[in-house]
């Protein structure tokens, strides 16, 4: 089996709400608390897929502002569907949907971290 990645550390000052968020969009499940000592615990959450977020302690470093991940859709419908709801909800879109040279829009989570939904028939 080739390696892949399998987790993503985020930074978030309200598990509770990133939690919810990451459920609502992306079908996210609690999985675990992961104890950090004398720093703040870390609240795993796990994709249907398998993929892990760990929400760690919040934080006022800044990413670089092109950092962002990608969640892959199946569709460019899924891809606009997702929009839609996330326009109907409120949710901060750093970039408007759009199909060329494929599918995708950007948005902000809870904590700010910039997102890319996308579908690129290319990436099946």
């Amino acid at each position: 089996m080739a390696p892949e990645v399998r987790h993503l550390h985020l930074a978030s000052r309200d598990h509770a709400a990133s939690q919810g968020f990451y459920e609502r969009y992306f079908g996210f499940r609690f999985d675990a608390v992961f104890p950090r000592g004398d720093e703040p615990a870390a609240t795993i959450l796990r994709s249907p897929g398998g993929f892990q977020l760990f929400l760690e302690g919040g934080s006022t470093d800044k990413l670089p502002p092109w950092f962002h991940f990608g969640f892959f859709v199946e569709s460019v419908d899924a891809c606009r569907d997702l929009y839609e709801r996330m326009q109907h909800d409120h949710v901060t879109i750093v970039h408007p949907f759009v199909t060329e040279p494929f599918a995708y829009y950007f948005f902000a989570d809870p904590d700010g971290h910039v997102i890319q939904v996308y579908f690129d028939p290319k990436a099946r």
